[in-house]
C-alpha cells in the first residue's frame, strides 16, 4: 500500500533536513513525499532540492505566500497513495512509523484512520514528555483531548472524498485538523497505536505559538463549541454552512473582558518564554486594561520583570 506523506514548508531551513531524513530512514519504503513550499524567503527550497534525486520526493512551489491552510489544502489534492498522512516540516518521526501504521490497515480492512502515541521534542531534538500506554485501543467517541498528534494520523484516501479538505474557516489560526478529525470520529473509530511514532517539536516560531491574530486566543473555545455540537447534534454550524453563527459566537467571546484578559496573559507568558519581551509587554498591557484585578496577570508581570532582570 502506497503512503502519501504531505509536508507543508515555510521558512523552516533550520529543521527541514531532519524532517526529510526521518522519512528517508523509514523501514517501510513504498511512499511518496509531497512537499509544498509556501513561498519561503529563506533557503528552505534550496535545502529541499538536494533530495529531489529520489524520485519519491516531489516539491511544489506556491507563487506567493498563500498561508498555511490554503497551502495544505492544495497539497492534499496531489497524493497518489492509498493512504495519506502528514509530517510537519519542523517535526520528525520514528523509523518504524509508516510500517506500524500501514500494518494496521493491512490487518484491519475496516479501519479508516490510525493515530499513534507521540512525544514533544525541543529545538535540539531532546525529548520533553510522553504519556505511556499499555496497549493499542480504538477511539470510538469524540474527545476534547485526543491521545495522538493530528499530523501523525494516517487514513485511507477515501476519507478526503467523504469529508472534504480542511475548513478554511480556520485560516490564520489553527485547529483545522482537530475539527476535521472530530467529524471523522463522529462516524468512524480511530485506531490508536501505543508506540511513540511522532515527534512534535516545541517551536516558538510555529503557527500555534506566534501571536498575530486575536482569533488565535479563542481557538480552544471555538473547537469546544463545535465539538459540543457534534456530540449532541451530530453536526455543527460549519458543517451546516452557518458560518455567520460561528462568527457571532466568536464576537461574544472577543467582547468577554474577563476571558480575553486571561487569554492575553497566557500569550504574554508564551512570549516571555520565547524572550520576546516587547510582545510580552504589549500583551500584559492589554490584559491589564481589560481586567486590572486579575491576580494571575500580576504574577506574570513579576515573571516578566525577573526574566528582563536576569537576561
Amino acid at each position: 500500500m502506497k503512503v502519501s506523506i504531505i509536508m507543508c514548508a515555510y521558512n523552516v531551513s533550520e529543521f527541514i533536513d531532519r524532517a526529510i531524513q526521518s522519512i528517508l530512514d523509514q523501514t517501510y519504503q513504498d511512499w511518496e513525499l509531497i512537499i509544498c513550499d509556501d513561498a519561503s524567503t529563506d533557503n528552505t527550497t534550496e535545502l529541499i532540492e538536494k533530495y529531489l534525486g529520489d524520485s519519491r520526493i516531489h516539491l511544489y512551489h506556491q507563487p506567493y505566500n498563500v498561508g498555511y491552510l490554503k497551502n495544505k489544502n492544495y497539497a492534499f489534492g496531489l497524493p497518489n497513495g492509498e493512504l495519506i498522512t502528514q509530517l510537519d516540516a519542523d517535526d520528525t518521526c520514528h523509523p518504524n512509523r509508516l510500517q506500524l501504521q500501514v500494518s494496521v490497515f493491512e490487518k484491519y480492512p475496516e479501519i479508516k484512520i490510525c493515530g499513534s502515541n507521540y512525544r514533544q521534542i525541543d529545538l535540539h531534538d531532546r525529548p520533553l514528555e510522553a504519556p505511556r500506554y499499555k496497549e493499542d485501543f480504538l477511539v470510538t467517541e469524540i474527545r476534547d483531548n485526543y491521545p495522538f498528534w493530528f499530523p501523525g494520523l494516517m487514513f485511507r484516501r477515501e476519507l478526503i472524498e467523504e469529508f472534504g479538505l480542511f475548513s478554511e474557516y480556520f485560516s490564520g489560526i489553527y485547529g483545522d485538523d482537530n475539527y476535521w478529525t472530530v467529524r471523522v470520529n463522529q462516524r468512524y473509530p480511530i485506531y490508536f497505536l501505543k508506540e511513540i511514532l511522532y515527534n512534535y517539536r516545541i517551536n516558538p516560531n510555529s503557527l500555534t505559538n506566534v501571536y498575530n491574530n486575536p482569533r488565535k486566543l479563542i481557538v480552544g473555545e471555538i473547537l469546544q463549541k463545535l465539538i459540543e455540537q457534534q456530540k449532541t447534534q451530530h453536526t455543527d454550524w460549519l458543517e451546516q454552512g452557518q458560518e455567520e453563527k460561528m462568527q457571532e459566537y466568536e464576537q461574544q467571546l472577543l467582547k468577554d473582558k474577563s476571558l480575553m484578559a486571561e487569554k492575553y496573559r497566557q500569550w504574554a507568558a508564551k512570549a516571555i518564554d520565547k524572550r520576546d519581551m516587547q510582545q510580552a509587554k504589549t500583551l500584559l498591557g492589554m490584559s491589564l486594561r481589560l481586567q486590572g484585578s486579575n491576580q494571575y496577570t500580576y504574577k506574570t508581570m513579576l515573571y516578566y520583570l525577573r526574566r528582563r532582570l536576569f537576561s
